[in-house]
């Protein structure tokens, strides 16, 4: 985890991810996730699918973190699923995992998507602080979730009202 340090706010450049930032995006993966990170693979299709929408964070031309978010649901009821929410260790507690997500989020409003889910380890204090901010509220646990005795909890978070 960080330090205890002040850290300053920066506004990280946002744009879609490509297939060039695979490699980047794996060893940021591995570095949040460790024993839990998403294969080289997995993280490969997400980039290929049109299904996943893919945000990477810029800080001076260096990657400082990613998202990866998946509509899911029917066209009546779309709901969007925050799969991976990473930032490099040297760039938390500037700002840009509330940049990726907020940015997520509006790109999956423009898609209609009324609420937005997720799955955060139980023991993750600095993650659920930062959803917890943004709105999100605990919906249920999920036992075993993350391998044996390491439980997760569903949040969820309402985007926009039903017209």
């Amino acid at each position: 985890m960080c330090s205890s340090a002040i850290r300053r706010k920066i506004s990280p450049e946002i744009r879609e991810a490509a297939l060039m930032d695979l490699d980047e995006m794996y060893k940021i993966e591995v570095e949040c996730f460790t024993g839990n990170a998403f294969t080289y693979s997995h993280l490969e299709y997400c980039l290929r699918s049109p299904s996943f929408v893919k945000l990477i964070a810029l800080v001076d031309d260096e990657v400082a973190g990613f998202i990866i978010g998946l509509l899911e649901g029917s066209k009546e009821k779309i709901v969007g699923h925050v799969y991976t929410l990473d930032v490099k260790r040297k760039f938390r507690r500037m700002g840009i995992g509330s940049a990726l997500l907020e940015a997520l989020e509006r790109i999956f409003i423009t898609k209609g998507v009324e609420r937005c889910r997720l799955e955060v380890r139980l023991d993750n204090t600095a993650a659920k602080g930062l959803y917890f901010k943004h709105g999100y509220r605990p919906e249920k646990i999920f036992k075993d979730y993350y391998g044996p005795g390491l439980d997760a909890l569903g949040l969820e978070k309402k985007l926009k009202e039903k017209r």
